[in-house]
């Protein structure tokens, strides 16, 4: 049994095991910290090696220390380079190591997508298992769709609710793969060093009811962050808005879907209004960046719509373009790939379809 740092989690959980991937569900990153401190203090403490994945705004987890390596990651420089970034970082480290990650729902604000932040989980968390690491990772409650939420419980191998009600601490486990007890699913109150399960029905109800409120706080939770981002912006459309809460709306929208370019993201924000960038949304197809050859295009067309000297309804067409977005193109272009290298191991072994 490998231990968690905290002897009453590990009487619920009975213990991690070699391989496991562990996300914590939590509404505050101290409730993160706390978990985490002691579970690195423990691995210090068997000479385990610990790696600690930055990459959010958040308050740091660990402290720098020489017993600790360190990798700043940069999520803003895309999906792609984040995650095969992270990808070489762990085979570089090779099997056995200890691994914690920042808050995964910062990624939405570099991504602005619930699908691209559960991708790089689906792509990651089997490799960790695969080189017997033991992580940890973190969501924030209420910050992401049922879909996401769900692709993550399905690859993980530990899914835990972690919340306060009334002054005390809770721990719920939603998941903890290939191992089990009679109460291990039940909500766990900590007293002292023991985390006691909630068996009693009035108790089990207070925190039950709890955990719907909770839940119920966020009318939008369902949606994607990216649906919601857009939803946000249509009402501002609709709504007599202060011009500066539309402009930045108008600047949050363009380096989500625009461009991340400092000069091109500049012009977009001086010529596209809220209306126009809720317009290319709709003729997106995916989440994510349209493309430098679209943003021309579209750049172009505005400018000179605004040329006075021109009447450029009579000169050019109607506008009927959609767009393919980045992401999409990319795992259209690893389907394909995939799909290739799928057809030649057939002919090699002499299949035929």
């Amino acid at each position: 049994m490998i231990s968690t740092g905290i002897k009453g989690l590990d009487s619920v959980i009975t213990g991690l095991r070699t391989g496991d991937n562990v996300v914590w569900q939590i509404d505050d990153i101290k409730d993160y910290i706390d978990l985490v401190t002691p579970f690195v203090r423990q691995a210090l403490g068997e000479n385990k090696k610990v790696i600690y994945m930055r990459f959010a705004s958040h308050k740091e987890l660990l402290k720098p220390s020489k017993k600790i390596k360190r990798y700043e990651l940069n999520a803003n420089a895309g999906f792609e380079y984040f995650t095969t970034r992270v990808n070489n970082i762990i085979t570089q480290e090779g099997e056995g190591a200890y691994y914690v990650f920042d808050c995964l729902s910062e990624l939405l604000s570099a991504w602005a997508t619930d699908l691209m932040t559960g991708n790089f989980f689906m792509v990651t968390c089997p490799y960790l298992y695969e080189l017997k690491t033991i992580t940890y990772f973190s969501i924030l409650r209420n910050n992401h769709s049922f879909k996401s939420i769900a692709s993550i419980r399905e690859t993980t191998q530990l899914l835990m609710d972690v919340y306060h009600c009334e002054g005390s601490l809770y721990i719920h486990p939603l998941k903890v793969w290939n191992r089990y007890s009679p109460t291990m699913f039940l909500p766990h109150q900590k007293k002292n060093e023991r985390f006691i399960p909630i068996t009693d029905s009035v108790n089990a109800v207070k925190i039950l009811s709890y955990i719907r409120e909770k839940g119920a706080e966020n009318a939008k939770r369902n949606h994607d962050y990216w649906d919601r981002l857009f939803i946000d912006a249509e009402e501002l459309v609709k709504s007599p808005a202060k011009k500066e809460k539309i402009k930045d709306m108008i600047k949050k929208l363009s380096s989500i879907m625009v461009t991340k370019n400092k000069k091109i993201l500049s012009l977009a924000i001086q010529n596209f209004s809220l209306e126009e960038l809720v317009d290319i949304k709709y003729r997106l197809i995916g989440t994510g960046f349209i493309g430098g050859k679209s943003v021309g295009m579209l750049l172009a067309r505005k400018i000179l719509s605004k040329d006075k000297s021109l009447d450029w309804k009579k000169l050019s067409e109607l506008h009927d373009s959609f767009y393919i977005d980045r992401f999409g193109y990319i795992l259209f272009l690893y389907s394909a790939k995939s799909m290739v290298e799928t057809a030649y191991a057939a002919e090699d072994r002499g299949w035929i379809f």
